[in-house]
């Protein structure tokens, strides 16, 4: 590790492998039966690696420096972005809903909606635990 933690960092090559590996698991996607036998779960897993690399990129342009939990001191808007992820949550939510009970089901590999969901609900408890935090005062103001 040469690169000190809080310089800027190039997130390009996270951004398209990961892109690659997303778009991947659409049902033209190309892949291998790995040792489990089945194509379809190592394009899955490759999916949720290329969202880990999407996730750190983003979170490495958002904080400046790589990190997998966004604690609530590094926020520099939390009102509006509370909104925001809010927001977010539900529009994943929808999406979930509508790839999983729709024609674009036969797009997605079947536990594409299952992934979303959860992804969906992480999204809405971190928006509804910050709000707390800063709306309610919820907050220690000692720490």
């Amino acid at each position: 590790m040469g690169q000190h933690p809080f310089e800027p960092i190039d997130i390009r090559f996270e951004v398209l492998i990961g892109l690659l590996l997303v778009v991947n698991t659409l049902s033209f996607g190309v892949g291998f039966a790995g040792p489990w036998g089945d194509v379809d779960f190592t394009r899955g897993v490759l999916g949720l690696i290329g969202l880990t690399l999407l996730y750190r990129a983003w979170y490495a342009r958002t904080f400046g420096f790589h990190g997998l939990i966004p604690a609530l001191h590094l926020w520099s808007k939390p009102h509006r972005s509370t909104s925001r992820i809010l927001l977010a949550s539900i529009a994943t939510l929808m999406l979930s809903w509508l790839i999983g009970n729709s024609m674009l089901q036969s797009l997605f590999a079947e536990p594409t909606s299952l992934i979303l969901t959860v992804s969906g609900m992480l999204m809405m408890l971190m928006a509804i635990y910050a709000r707390l935090v800063f709306v309610s005062g919820l907050s220690d103001e000692e720490e």
